[in-house]
């Protein structure tokens, strides 16, 4: 009898487990159909009981893209924190659409419910985190304090980082606040770090205390204070860049600060760290140098004799991105450079300027027995673009048909000088290789100057028309 009882009790309690088990099976997937539906207010009752389960992301998956949609129609209609937790949660979502479509709901409803729009930010998914910042920025200077919060009190900074950075000065008085009255040291190197992303003066005072700090944690300090590049600061910062006790990173940024404020005391520093044997400092400091432009001319152009060839291409590459008739005088000098290396650099950079008085030294440089000095005057030729087409079409008449070559592969690249190439292909003494130049182009108008050239009494001309005929054939 005891058994048989048993038995009921055991046959009860499962058949109550799995009735249930149905039963809550049956109600989520009403729930769900309710949360993904058209009636509104149902809907918004649904999603609001669907926020907070754990699951409910996973649930709306199980949904088809029109349905998923919807739910952001339901979101809003809530207008609140459950609504937001909703949203920001199928920022995950796999289909760019959907993320899209919560994007525009969360801007629309993030107004009123800022600071749960700020939960994003502490988001593990950066689709999530990425997106809150998207949304924050949106939603204007308001979004500081919310940030400024998520900042305080989250370990996960990178998000309301971005968002401080993006509103620069209004989120400065902030900063310096928990600099000054938070004693977490993580907290204040992390404000340290964003106070140099926003770039702003008036945090100088406040960082410089800082310096006290063990190496590993001063590199922080030193790396905000050159992206400021406060004046007051020079001395620091020339000191910085000189002692290689110092992290290189920092003394990077560092370098690019005292290009910024390009005085000759920062600018005599810059050059004598091209020699660094650290290349990371080194090649800031030609970024640094770059950053000053015609300031810089005058120590670039000394490093350019330097008997180092790798400080003669930083030097090159400094050069290239200062837009200044000086600047390309002394590239087109570092072409003829004994070192191919420095002659490549020079080569590349006087492309970087995209100055029209590098053309005729680059086209010179077509017939440099570098090849690799040869490929790289082209692509500065193509970077220049219209400027550069009458010389390259001349340069089609050279007696070296490399030259001639490497003239027809620059103006295949320049989208202005199809008229150009189509005229010079019906100059017997231009007409190979602007044929070649139209062919790289896929011109379709060359198709009649190719089936005209396909009969001429030149073998080598009829073998390029006919691979070109077949390139270009519809």
């Amino acid at each position: 009898m005891a058994r048989w009882l048993a038995r009921v009790l055991f046959v009860a309690v499962v058949g109550g487990i799995i009735g249930s088990a149905i039963w809550n099976n049956i109600a989520t997937n009403r729930l769900i159909e309710q949360a993904t539906g058209t009636d509104r207010a149902a809907q918004v009752a649904a999603l609001s009981k669907l926020a907070q389960r754990d699951d409910f992301f996973d649930l709306l998956q199980s949904r088809k893209l029109p349905a998923r949609m919807r739910v952001a129609e339901g979101v809003e209609a809530m207008n609140n924190a459950d609504g937001v937790k909703i949203a920001l949660e199928m920022l995950r979502d796999p289909d760019p659409r959907v993320r899209e479509r919560f994007l525009t709901a969360l801007r629309r409803i993030g107004k009123a419910n800022l600071a749960a729009v700020a939960e994003g930010l502490k988001n593990s998914n950066a689709q999530v985190r990425n997106g809150t910042v998207q949304v924050m920025i949106a939603l204007g200077a308001e979004s500081v304090p919310h940030a400024l919060k998520v900042f305080e009190e989250s370990s996960e900074r990178a998000g309301a980082t971005e968002v401080l950075a993006h509103f620069g000065a209004q989120s400065v008085p902030g900063l310096l606040e928990l600099l000054r009255t938070k004693q977490d040291e993580g907290l204040r190197l992390d404000a340290i770090a964003a106070l140099g992303r926003i770039g702003d003066r008036r945090a100088t005072e406040a960082i410089l205390p800082f310096l006290s700090l063990p190496s590993e944690k001063r590199r922080v300090v030193l790396a905000a204070l050159g992206s400021i590049a406060d004046p007051r600061t020079e001395s620091i910062l020339v000191r910085a860049l000189r002692s290689s006790e110092e992290d290189s990173d920092a003394r990077a940024q560092v370098a690019l600060g005292l290009g910024k404020l390009g005085t000759p005391r920062a600018l005599r520093a810059l050059q004598e760290a091209l020699s660094e044997l650290n290349l990371t400092v080194a090649d800031a400091a030609a970024l640094g140098l770059q950053r000053a432009g015609v300031r810089a001319l005058p120590y670039l152009a000394e490093a350019a004799r330097h008997p180092d060839p790798a400080v003669r291409q930083r030097v090159a590459s400094a050069l290239g991105g200062i837009a200044d008739a000086q600047a390309v005088r002394l590239l087109a000098n570092m072409l003829r450079d004994p070192d191919v290396r420095v002659a490549r650099a020079a080569a590349t950079a006087l492309g970087t300027a995209k100055h029209p008085a590098a053309v005729p030294e680059l086209v010179r440089a077509l017939s440099h027995p570098d090849g690799g000095v040869v490929q790289n005057a082209a692509h500065s030729l193509a970077q220049i673009g219209a400027p550069a087409i009458n010389a390259l079409i001349a340069a089609l008449r050279a007696s070296d048909p490399a030259t001639a070559y490497w003239a027809a592969d620059a103006l295949s690249r320049i989208p202005a000088a199809e008229p150009a190439l189509l005229q010079a292909a019906r100059d017997p003494a231009t007409q190979r290789y602007a044929l070649i130049a139209l062919i790289k182009r896929d011109s379709p108008a060359a198709l009649p100057l190719l089936q005209q050239a396909a009969r001429s009494q030149d073998p080598t001309l009829r073998e390029l028309a006919r691979r070109g005929l077949q390139q270009l054939a519809p």
